[in-house]
């Protein structure tokens, strides 16, 4: 298709990702002097009229959500405008890797790591929560990492807001697997349906396997009637002992029965014990292996998979030294001048930087 050179008042610098209803581009606002990324939807993507108001109420309802919202873990919204044939959002733009694109490099993330990331997501949808905004749709696609560290929370097309009739509280909205039981027979529910995704996305990082599979169907019945395999099945006895609880209260098929909040959720992370969060550097090293992994492949020379030169290459092993500084930081704290060494070491053997 032909891209605008132009939405509003935005100077389009680049394409973002391309999907069937519209398009997000990089752009530029000249008036404050900061890039931005812009979500359109396309007014023509269907023929059907009401699927076209549908369309673009879900469209400003995510304007209306985030709009209201103030918080350093949710992507936020600074404008929303049409321009010919296209409606669209001005939101902040975000530099990192979506937590899909990490897994899919990183399956099996550091326990501090998966703490850190849950802290934040439980933190920014506890102040969503207390907005009277429920996502609905938390996944990892929806949930960016940036490269300082930081969780983002975007992607509030499908948000429901309290005492607003903007979307129908009994529609079947959602991505299977993630979706809470009454979210699936339309039953009326609440905050408690993110509660559920943030179980599921709990499960997924500790094991390394969703809690529910199959197709959609099987999907939905697994939620609606099964509980998913224990984690003593895939975890040592300390971690099952503790996480095993957790993952129950927040995957409770009936409502009632879940965390009452996303701070109780968090509280109850909180109490596991000698196991902190990781750091802001050591959350941004799986950033990089996600990164390495994607446009700017980390690997050795002679590696199946192409590496696109970057900066000054270590003689020793053939890595760039800007992909071994953060590996070599991180551990820094903990070992002093001999990570240096270590990791010098594991580079000789090692292909990529999970």
């Amino acid at each position: 298709m032909r891209h605008p050179e132009q939405l509003g008042k935005y100077a389009i610098t680049g394409l973002l990702g391309e999907g069937a209803m519209g398009v997000v581009y990089k752009g530029f606002d000249p008036g404050i002097g900061r890039h931005v990324a812009i979500k359109t939807i396309r007014k023509s993507a269907s023929a059907d009229r009401s699927a076209q108001d549908a369309l673009s109420e879900r469209f400003r309802n995510e304007a209306r959500a985030v709009g209201r919202l103030n918080h350093p873990g949710i992507v936020a919204i600074y404008d929303l405008g049409e321009h010919e044939d296209n409606a669209f959002i001005a939101m902040e733009y975000v530099e990192g890797r979506d937590l899909s694109q990490i897994l899919a490099a990183t399956p099996d993330l550091p326990e501090p790591v998966i703490l850190r990331v849950m802290h934040q997501l439980l933190d920014a949808l506890e102040y969503a929560h207390g907005q009277g905004v429920w996502h609905r749709d938390i996944k990892p696609a929806n949930l960016i990492i940036t490269a300082a560290g930081q969780l983002k929370v975007t992607d509030f097309g499908i948000a429901r807001i309290e005492s607003a009739a903007l979307t129908q509280v009994t529609s079947t909205i959602g991505t299977p697997g993630y979706m809470a039981p009454e979210q699936y027979v339309g039953e009326t529910f609440d905050h408690r349906v993110d509660l559920f995704a943030a179980g599921v996305l709990l499960y997924r990082m500790l094991t390394g396997q969703p809690p529910f599979t199959g197709t959609a169907e099987s999907v939905m019945y697994a939620i609606m009637n099964k509980d998913p395999a224990p984690l003593s099945e895939s975890l040592d006895a300390d971690r099952a002992a503790f996480y095993q609880p957790v993952v129950s209260g927040a995957l409770a098929k009936e409502a009632q029965r879940r965390f009452a909040n996303a701070a109780a959720f968090r509280a109850a992370l909180l109490d596991r014990k000698n196991v902190e969060a990781a750091s802001a550097a050591e959350t941004t090293i799986i950033v990089q292996s996600a990164r390495g992994a994607g446009e700017r492949s980390a690997t050795r020379p002679g590696s199946t998979r192409s590496a696109t030169p970057t900066t000054q290459q270590t003689a020793l092993t053939g890595w760039d030294d800007a992909d071994l500084a953060p590996v070599q930081t991180a551990l820094a704290r903990f070992m002093g001048p001999m990570a240096k060494v270590l990791v010098r070491q594991a580079a000789k053997q090692c292909t990529d930087l999970p």
